[in-house]
């Protein structure tokens, strides 16, 4: 297009042939544009690359759940497969589990909404006492960033599709002026 509009200009000022006929050996010499994959085109490539984990996307707002373990299916495996001990996959379900839990939580329910606030209070604070345990002091710092990007990405993956997105949003504003404070004490559960 640049390439396009420099001839134009060019021609405008007499420099050299007819616009059109500049414009037609421009396009002549210019390979056709095709028109960029879509969304949906690019996510199934980076899935089957392994770039990103393969996601339920049907349109059902909770998803398959096979073993009833309050954890998508597919979210499961992907923690499975993250590179990452086992103390940190163990706080990745729990975040998961609750991650999960927006998907069917009454948002009309203010006392439903607060606990489910709590605990991904809780969640976060696992993640972070579990990725950095253990370690010396100056490699928790980094510990704590790389649980808290697998945080921000089980709550990116979880909220996949534009439903589930809406949803994630809709539950945000409900918990709109309401505060919580981060726990102290045990935050990891059991499982």
């Amino acid at each position: 297009m640049a390439l396009t509009l420099l001839a134009v200009v060019l021609a405008a000022c007499g420099g050299g042939k007819p616009a059109s006929s500049q414009m037609a050996q421009q396009a002549a010499s210019q390979p056709a544009q095709t028109s960029a994959p879509s969304m949906k085109d690019q996510l199934d490539a980076l899935e089957q690359q392994g770039v990103l984990p393969a996601l339920d996307r049907s349109t059902d707002m909770a998803g398959p759940d096979a073993n009833r373990n309050g954890i998508r299916d597919d979210i499961d495996a992907y923690i499975a497969a993250l590179p990452v001990n086992d103390l940190v996959k163990k706080a990745a379900r729990q975040r998961a589990r609750v991650q999960q839990r927006i998907a069917i939580v009454d948002l009309h329910d203010r006392v439903a909404l607060m606990a489910l606030a709590d605990a991904s209070m809780a969640a976060t604070a696992c993640m972070s006492e579990s990725a950095e345990m253990g370690l010396p002091l100056e490699q928790q710092s980094q510990a704590g960033k790389d649980g808290f990007s697998i945080t921000l990405k089980l709550q990116a993956i979880t909220a996949n599709t534009p439903e589930r997105a809406e949803r994630y949003l809709a539950y945000m504003g409900a918990l709109h002026g309401t505060t919580t404070t981060y726990p102290t004490g045990k935050v990891c559960d059991e499982e």
